[in-house]
């Protein structure tokens, strides 16, 4: 069986993005819900007669950085990350569409760039331990592969026509 026509690539593209996006719209809520309990725990912990855990403050941390790796590359597709708006809003369609493509190159350039100090970094952590969990901490170091990752794959993903259009106001303002 042949495959034929970029149609059947872009669908797969499709998919796998719809597939990386599922995955990380779950672990950002999975983070943010494991955010909420540790604070809550944190919080419950300065009552006079609740026992106060001493790992909360490394979870939430930990927590927070697995929220920002599964945001940022939904963010990036959906033209939400950070953004020089103020100079690429005023420009006609035409002209803002081939600057956000260039900057989806740059990413791609600069995630493709970092990714094998990220490796490195990550290959060195192994066998490293949390203080306070007593955890891998290879599970909190991967983060460092994962964002450049992420990052690389939806750039391109936007670059092939899987972008998610942002609001852009038309009536000039921009502040």
């Amino acid at each position: 069986m042949v495959l034929r026509g970029p149609g059947i690539m872009k669908k797969a593209l499709g998919a796998a993005v719809a597939v990386v996006e599922t995955v990380c719209r779950a672990g950002t809520l999975v983070a943010f819900a494991v955010l909420v309990g540790v604070v809550t725990i944190q919080v419950l912990g300065r009552v006079p007669g609740f026992p106060s855990a001493p790992w909360t403050e490394e979870v939430a941390r930990f927590c927070l950085v697995w929220l920002v790796a599964f945001t940022c590359g939904v963010a990036l597709r959906r033209g939400e990350l950070v953004n020089v708006d103020l100079f690429v809003t005023p420009l006609p369609p035409a002209a803002r569409a081939f600057v956000e493509r260039i900057v989806d190159v740059i990413v791609i350039v600069f995630s493709l760039t970092i990714i094998p100090g990220a490796l490195d970094y990550v290959s060195g952590s192994v066998g490293e331990r949390a203080r306070s969990l007593d955890v891998p901490m290879i599970a909190i170091y991967v983060v460092t592969l994962f964002i450049p990752l992420s990052l690389a794959f939806f750039s391109f993903a936007r670059i092939m026509g899987f972008a998610i259009k942002p609001e852009h106001p038309e009536h000039g303002e921009v502040v």
